[in-house]
């Protein structure tokens, strides 16, 4: 939610007044905490290993993965396209797209320049979505994503089946590690996106009788391209 300045001080001024203290203006000190599990777990595995926990992670989530090359990833693309039954398909703007030469007959672009009424219709007709994760968690097998004028959050949720591009460097341990980049990038003054998805294989549901069942209010099937 984006407030503006007068707005969020009334509400903090609020906030403030029901607590019985005066509102607090000044900085918020990082705690030093007793112990680091949350950095520790899994950083001392290597690249190698980690994509071993990914990928062995992801059989439980019920996601493929499959492991490409830059060289091989426009054959490897157009393969699952096909194996998904064709388009349409939409995917991001992300310019890695057009830095590894991938082009789709026929696709569609998410961008700012179409709308987010035309966006969105064009993410419903879809039966791929295809985009390329800013970040890989081994630990659950979960890509990360940022909404961004080139990849809105529908993108990821209302075609019928998803492939996700990983590249080696992207993958980490857990969450801890993506979050300290994104803060890293937010404190050098970079920017962030309005939303961060975190997407951990297709859409599932256990609520009625226990019975689990894949692609409820989501894509149907999940696929990590690994290059």
């Amino acid at each position: 939610m984006n407030a503006q300045p007068s707005n969020r001080s009334a509400f903090l001024d609020r906030v403030a007044d029901s607590l019985g203290r005066p509102r607090r203006t000044d900085g918020v000190q990082r705690p030093a905490w007793k112990h680091n599990v949350h950095l520790e777990q899994l950083a001392d595995r290597t690249p190698e290993q980690l994509v071993e926990i990914l990928k062995e992670q992801c059989f439980f989530i019920h996601t493929q993965v499959i492991e490409s090359t830059p060289d091989l990833l426009q054959r490897t693309l157009d393969d699952l396209i096909a194996g998904y039954g064709g388009g349409p398909v939409i995917r991001s703007g992300d310019p890695r797209f057009m830095r590894y030469g991938l082009s789709f007959l026929g696709d569609s672009v998410w961008s700012a320049q179409a709308g987010r009424a035309e966006n969105i219709r064009l993410a419903e007709a879809a039966n791929i979505a295809l985009v390329f994760a800013d970040y890989a968690l081994a630990e659950s097998g979960t890509v990360v994503l940022e909404s961004r004028p080139d990849q809105g959050r529908a993108l990821h949720f209302l075609p019928s089946h998803y492939i996700a591009v990983i590249e080696w460097e992207r993958i980490v341990p857990r969450s801890t590690q993506a979050m300290a980049e994104m803060n890293r990038r937010h404190e050098a003054g970079g920017s962030l996106g309005s939303c961060i998805n975190l997407i951990s294989g297709p859409s599932n549901s256990a609520d009625i009788e226990m019975q689990l069942v894949v692609g409820v209010h989501g894509p149907l099937r999940a696929t990590y391209v690994l290059i």
